[in-house]
């Protein structure tokens, strides 16, 4: 019997409708398959929901300021500049704003009631603790300070405003600012659907290697590698450094000096070219054990609820007397028990770390609130034998490891030089050192790394 038109229409349409389901059903099992690193991570992902209940007990803002003297900045030229008024707060040193504009032939206007610096080439709008420079927006390090009726900048807003790069010498109390020519990145946004990565700096703190000038600003050097990139990373801070056997005690809310200003400036110039930082403990260490080697909490150190968020306090503390914005926890060595990892939890949504040895490869979500983010490919120890490893694991591209790694930056200044001659930063960096041969991996295998607090389901 001859079909008629409605029975025709009717079987045409139960053919496409039978496609698009099997079609719908092989994509999602594909993606269920290939989910980790290639496609979409929005099973794993949370919620911004998350809101810390604690209020730190000291704020940036009822820091106090104090005069310095016997430190000299130049800036460009290499001339100190005479008479400079320099102040200090919270680890960081400020100039006056007319100062560092005449020098660099901008015009300060402060008379439609916000200030306003300007040149041929850039427009400068300012407030007290942001900027937009030629409609880019972003917030101030140290923030504008108004100081016996003048305006003062931080050296490190200074860097990031006018393009240049601060190189400290603590022997002879000098700070030169210099050129920055680290081009910036091409814009681009974070695609879940494409392969993602975490790089970790691990315990970043001031004592050893970054109380050294040459070494912070070779951290620096490392950060315009990965900024240049596009390459965002995260930075482990030990907010106090304790050598117990060497009488090292580097507090950073008492200790002011030149070394930990330094420190500071390098600290807001990671944070300023794509660096996230998150705690990682509070001092590192217990008892007579050195910084970086021992741990502040585990089962058998401030084990206590109440020794636990003593910890994680002072650290949160610190952060906001420095105005150092943290966006995760990681308990040194990973030592943390599973009572201190809830403990954690009510302060930070982020623990950079596994959940436990059986999630160790990738991220786990609890309650739809925090991401446990554990870093499967591990750190470099042997700088031969575990860049290759870690090299051959992106290569690989096994869908069910997280692709996250963590390196010491005190190994990688060993393959940094610079000299300052001509006031301009000149650069000797071994193309064949660890940091330099994974990011070229990156670039190659087409990963693109992503702040942990970008783990959003948005």
């Amino acid at each position: 019997m001859p079909w008629n038109s409605k029975t025709l229409i009717f079987s045409f349409l139960s053919l496409i409708l039978t496609l698009l389901i099997s079609y719908n059903i092989l994509s999602y099992f594909n993606f269920f398959r290939t989910n980790t690193n290639k496609t979409d991570y929005s099973i794993l992902l949370t919620k911004n929901n998350f809101k810390r209940s604690y209020t730190p007990k000291i704020k940036f803002s009822d820091r106090p300021i104090s005069e310095i003297n016997g430190v000299s900045l130049s800036i460009l030229d290499g001339t100190s500049i005479p008479d400079v008024p320099m102040i200090l707060k919270s680890q960081r040193y400020y100039i006056p704003l007319n100062v560092v504009s005449k020098k660099l032939n901008y015009t300060v206007d402060n008379s439609r009631g916000s200030l306003f610096i300007s040149n041929k080439s850039n427009k400068i709008f300012l407030t007290e603790d942001s900027y937009e420079k030629n409609s880019k927006k972003g917030s101030l390090r140290g923030n504008l300070i108004n100081y016996n009726n003048t305006f003062y900048i931080s050296i490190s807003d200074i860097e990031e405003l006018f393009d240049l790069i601060a190189v400290f010498n603590f022997e002879n109390k000098k700070i030169n600012l210099i050129q920055d020519n680290v081009e910036a990145p091409k814009k681009s946004s974070i695609l879940y659907n494409y392969k993602t990565s975490l790089m970790r700096f691990e315990d970043f703190g001031c004592g050893y290697s970054n109380i050294v000038d040459k070494n912070q600003t070779k951290i620096k050097i490392m950060t315009n590698l990965l900024y240049s990139n596009g390459m965002k990373f995260h930075v482990s801070w030990m907010p106090r450094f304790v050598v117990p056997s060497a009488n090292f005690d580097n507090d950073l809310l008492t200790k002011d000096n030149i070394i930990n200003a330094g420190f500071v400036n390098v600290l807001d110039y990671m944070l300023n070219k794509g660096g996230e930082i998150g705690l990682h403990g509070y001092t590192h260490q217990s008892g007579n054990i050195a910084s970086g080697t021992g741990e502040d909490m585990s089962k058998d150190v401030n084990s206590t609820e109440a020794e636990t968020r003593a910890v994680i306090e002072k650290g949160i503390d610190t952060a906001s007397a420095l105005n150092i914005p943290i966006s995760y926890y990681e308990s040194p060595h990973y030592r943390a028990t599973t009572e201190q990892k809830k403990i954690i939890g009510e302060y930070f949504q982020f623990l950079y770390e596994h959940y436990d040895y059986s999630k160790k490869d990738n991220i786990y979500k609890t309650e739809d609130r925090h991401l446990f983010v554990p870093t499967p490919l591990g750190r470099i120890s042997d700088t031969a034998i575990d860049t290759q490893r870690i090299i051959d694991n992106f290569n690989e591209d096994n869908p069910n490891i997280l692709k996250s790694f963590y390196y010491h930056p005190s190994t990688e200044i060993d393959y940094i030089n610079f000299e300052t001659n001509d006031n301009k930063l000149n650069i000797n960096y071994n193309p064949d050192s660890p940091l330099q041969r994974i990011v070229k991996t990156l670039k190659n295998d087409g990963y693109t790394p992503v702040h942990i607090d970008e783990l959003l389901d948005k």
